[in-house]
């Protein structure tokens, strides 16, 4: 009986260790928001994405910008976690 608990106590002390990565890694993901750009208010677009929803981008000096963007636009947006690397017209 005290063996099964001893894998089990090691079990969850992995477990403990592996999905706090996990979720780092999932946060630290990558991804491009494409949509319709309605409003820019300061540091603050918001987008229309393609599924509907407002999606709200704090771009600040460090984004990459092709060009200034105005809304009515259709733009591209690469994200990573919660920082807005690049922003540009949707090809």
């Amino acid at each position: 009986m005290s063996r099964v608990i001893s894998y089990m106590i090691v079990l969850l002390f992995s477990l403990s260790l592996v999905v706090p990565i996990a979720m780092a890694q999932d946060e630290m993901s990558s991804q491009t928001i494409k949509g319709d750009l309605l409003s820019i208010k300061g540091d603050l677009y918001v987008i229309k994405d393609i599924s509907g929803r407002l999606v709200y981008l704090h771009v600040d000096k460090n984004t990459k910008r092709e060009r200034m963007l105005v809304p009515g636009e259709r733009i591209e947006a690469d994200v990573i976690g919660e920082r807005v690397v690049a922003v540009r017209p949707a090809k």
